[in-house]
């Protein structure tokens, strides 16, 4: 698992740990939260603005600079503005998009999003599996509060998203390193974004029990939760109580994903629980210009 916080503090450390712990305890007890992403249309090129943030020069200029650094590197950094999230929020909608545009190379993952959400002033950069070594959480968390935060809440949207491009290409060549950065903040992945994790994993271990045949699985992952809560609390009866109860619940959920899955199976239909945590097939641009990447789940959301 990424790691969750970017400091020796170990005090932050166990709270984060046990935010995660309590994470993992409540998808196993509360109905998921679902999202409500929304296609915001056809991407037209590497900078797609659907929220009017950009003069027609200034996408020109976008574009020639992006298309020429795809050229060179093969990377895909496509630039996103949309009006809003809608019911979604901007850590699924980066995902989503990602995963329907196909952004970067199919083979290499090659891929860069910058989402920006004008009203909700909220804006994410997520980053393909390719990619994630060379452009890491902690560099575009910094990307984002030194170069876009700043010039967002001057209205400044051109300069602010131009001198982060420049950054995010000179991240993927390696020339870019944030750790040596003086002005960085300590940084760590806000619970927001644990919750997100959580749920994602949450549907996509629904979809992998359910179209299994057995269903003795969900008692191995329950009891390999009762385990990490065991040790994450540091306390031998946490871990042992949680085993008792996580056990018979996986065993039990999984009898009941697995036997609802093969109901939907007989009558030709997709559970909801499928739906929503499969991610179809990798998807391409309209224009072209994309070539069906899929995003590692890295990067690092901010507001302005």
């Amino acid at each position: 698992m990424r790691q969750l916080l970017v400091s020796n503090n170990p005090k932050i450390n166990m709270n984060r740990l046990k935010a995660l712990a309590l994470l993992i305890t409540a998808t196993l007890f509360f109905p998921v939260a679902v999202f409500s992403y929304t296609n915001p249309g056809t991407p037209t090129g590497f900078i797609n603005d659907f929220a009017d943030m950009f003069t027609d020069e200034q996408e020109t200029a976008l574009n020639i600079k992006l298309s020429n650094f795809e050229k060179e590197s093969s990377n895909e950094i496509v630039i996103v503005a949309i009006p809003n999230l809608g019911e979604d929020n901007i850590e699924n909608y980066a995902v989503e998009l990602f995963a329907e545009w196909g952004i970067g190379k199919e083979k290499n993952d090659n891929g860069v999003l910058l989402l920006i959400s004008k009203e909700d002033r909220e804006m994410r950069i997520e980053v393909g599996y390719g990619l994630e070594g060379a452009l890491t959480d902690l560099q575009s968390y910094q990307i984002i509060e030194r170069y876009l935060v700043p010039n967002f809440q001057q209205e400044k949207y051109y300069e602010g998203v131009d001198s982060s491009v420049d950054v995010i290409i000179s991240a993927t060549k390696g020339e870019y390193d944030a750790l040596n950065n003086p002005n960085l903040v300590e940084q760590g992945i806000d619970f927001q974004t644990i919750v997100f994790l959580g749920i994602f994993g949450f549907l996509w271990m629904t979809s992998l029990l359910g179209t299994s045949k057995s269903w003795w699985a969900g008692g191995v992952v329950g009891g390999i939760g009762g385990i990490i809560l065991g040790f994450i609390y540091g306390f031998l009866f946490v871990g042992v109580m949680s085993m008792a109860i996580l056990i018979p619940l996986g065993l039990l959920f999984d009898f009941l994903v697995s036997k609802s899955h093969g109901k939907h199976k007989s009558m030709g239909t997709t559970p909801w629980w499928i739906a929503m945590g499969g991610r179809g097939g990798k998807g391409g641009g309209g224009f072209g210009g994309f070539g069906g990447g899929m995003s590692g789940g890295g990067g690092s959301s901010g507001r302005w």
